[in-house]
């Protein structure tokens, strides 16, 4: 047990003792509606992605697509081929399916570029 017990703290001795707000329910009138609660959102469905057979049309779509458009592609003139650098050429002719020597000039790789595709 303590023997300061009801006795003011420093708090109080400085600022006053805080007063105890007391806080009385006020009843509804008829006048004041009640607030609606909140509903619960739903959570949103995922669509369904359609069965396997769809997905692969699909992607044959995708491919075949492709494949128009790097048919329609034009075979690039040696003015476009010689403005790209050796290294460039070389990546060219990779994705084409052509081996190229960086050791030789770049006339000669754009040449051999041109004449292969």
């Amino acid at each position: 047990m303590s023997i300061f017990k009801g006795w003011p703290s420093l708090t109080e001795i400085f600022f006053g003792k805080k007063e105890t707000k007391v806080m009385s329910k006020k009843a509804p009138t008829l006048t004041e509606t009640p607030k609606p609660k909140a509903t619960p959102r739903t959570m949103a469905v995922p669509k369904p992605r359609g069965t396997n057979k769809d997905l692969n049309l699909q992607q044959s779509l995708k491919k075949a697509r492709n494949k128009v458009t790097t048919k329609a592609e034009k075979k690039p003139t040696k003015k476009e081929l010689a403005k790209l650098t050796k290294v460039q050429l070389e990546e060219l002719g990779r994705q084409k399916g052509i081996e190229l020597d960086r050791r030789l000039s770049k006339d000669k790789l754009v040449a051999q570029v041109h004449k292969k595709l």
